[in-house]
């Protein structure tokens, strides 16, 4: 029998929730919606201004009537978003996107990369640690998403359940996202793996062939197109699961990867704004389920509503229900998704993204 995604018995525990009633996740979101709401009036001055129309919704389909916010209001906006002090930020994290003239070549073209990443106080200016970009473009107007402790913690919880699908104690997981900046991704994710029980090595290109090459690895986490070179150098390799994530992984190249190292391969979505844990797959391999618990999910069809009908292609808007820092709310992600709400071969109602299309 398939094993049920791992974040359903982890959200049933967490919140008390039947994960085989649907209407009860639905109630659960909405009063996380509603609750959300009246704590971003109370605390946010661009939130207050933003819904003074708005009561607090009644239904989901009243919050669809709400306004949908965007990257150029979190540039504009910038600490007016905040619904906390500023002494309680413990992570800034700066997003810019490259611009590249003349050159097609470059990877960092029309793309969103993290610069900074500072703590636990505003009241510096980008002192942090500083990733160098070697390219020909420039940086353009940086976001800035700040979060709290609670916030982070988030992120871990989630990291530690949604990697029980693939992981076990004992294992051994090489992790090949950055993680030498304190609360990044490779560093919560190496943190909730260990909290597993897990062996964690975090290494560069070189040194991740050497042990892929020297000890049994079970378990390795990264980019796609870092995974596919790192896959082509140790063809023959045994590892049993791999996580993919920041990166679009095409079918392709998804087997190919699961062919060089005979293993399964599992694809995460996430992005910073969504404390960047958003939706993992699980052992059907049919899309990934949402952390409903922390994120309410919308496709919005081509006139601008929310599609009602699953299976329907639209932009990906994005409810942080529980960050305290920055809460978003209905945040247009740029990217284009496909949902489903159908049941999981694996068991779960939990709803499903089937599709992504980067377009940032």
């Amino acid at each position: 029998m398939m094993k049920r995604t791992s974040l359903d018995q982890w959200i049933s525990k967490k919140h008390h929730l039947n994960m085989d009633d649907r209407q009860a996740i639905d109630a659960y979101q909405l009063a996380r919606i509603r609750a959300l709401i009246d704590y971003v009036k109370a605390h946010s001055p661009f939130y207050r201004q933003l819904y003074e129309d708005f009561p607090v919704p009644s239904s989901l389909d009243a919050f669809s009537q709400f306004p949908m916010i965007d990257a150029d209001d979190l540039i504009r906006s910038g600490t007016s978003m905040l619904c906390v002090k500023q002494s309680e930020i413990s992570r800034i994290v700066t997003l810019g996107r490259m611009v590249v003239e003349n050159d097609s070549e470059c990877p960092h073209a029309d793309s969103e990369c993290e610069l900074t990443g500072i703590g636990p106080s505003l009241n510096q200016d980008d002192t942090g640690t500083l990733m160098t970009l070697r390219t020909s473009g420039t940086i353009a107007s940086p976001k800035r998403i700040y979060f709290t402790r609670e916030d982070i913690e988030l992120t871990l919880d989630f990291f530690e359940n949604g990697m029980k699908t693939l992981c076990r104690p004992g294992d051994r997981a090489l992790i090949l996202f950055p993680a030498k900046t304190p609360d990044s991704v490779g560093a919560l994710l190496s943190e909730a793996l260990r909290r597993l029980g897990l062996t964690v090595h975090c290494e560069d290109d070189e040194a991740a062939v050497a042990l892929l090459r020297d000890v049994p690895v079970d378990v390795v986490c990264g980019p796609a197109s870092i995974l596919m070179e790192l896959s082509q150098q140790t063809e023959g390799c045994r590892v049993r699961a791999v996580l993919s994530s920041s990166e679009r992984l095409s079918l392709d190249d998804r087997k190919k990867l699961a062919h060089a190292w005979r293993c399964r391969v599992f694809d995460h979505y996430g992005m910073t704004e969504t404390g960047l844990g958003g939706a993992v797959e699980c052992d059907a391999h049919q899309g990934m389920h949402i952390r409903e618990n922390d994120l309410y999910v919308e496709v919005i069809d081509g006139e601008g509503e929310r599609a009602r009908d699953h299976h329907v292609k639209g932009d990906l808007v994005v409810t942080t229900l529980t960050r305290r820092g920055m809460p978003f709310i209905r945040y247009r992600t740029g990217d284009e998704a496909v949902l489903t709400i159908e049941r999981c071969p694996c068991g779960s109602l939990l709803r499903r993204i089937l599709y992504v299309h980067r377009k940032r």
